[in-house]
């Protein structure tokens, strides 16, 4: 049977948080992995069109490494804690 009470709302809370953690880092993925290739093929090419594709790329994987860590904080600050043991 199911908790009733602050631990299940607290739980869907955290799952919650991860889950739209996961949706908006998976969103933002494939543009990230786009950029990579970008970069990498623009390189030899036009290094001013490289230093762009570069920089989208770095503020992509370091918003979605921030978005990530945040919400694997925030769910290890909601998860269940034991009871004490007198």
């Amino acid at each position: 049977m199911a908790e009733t009470g602050r631990g299940s709302t607290r739980d869907a809370v955290r799952w919650g948080l991860l889950l739209a953690a996961v949706a908006v880092s998976g969103y933002r993925l494939p543009a990230t992995f786009r950029n990579l290739q970008q970069w990498r093929g623009s390189l030899p090419a036009d290094p001013s069109a490289a230093d762009l594709y570069k920089t989208i790329f770095t503020v992509n994987a370091v918003g979605i490494v921030i978005i990530l860590a945040v919400a694997v904080g925030v769910s290890y600050l909601l998860r269940a804690r034991s009871p004490k043991q007198p």
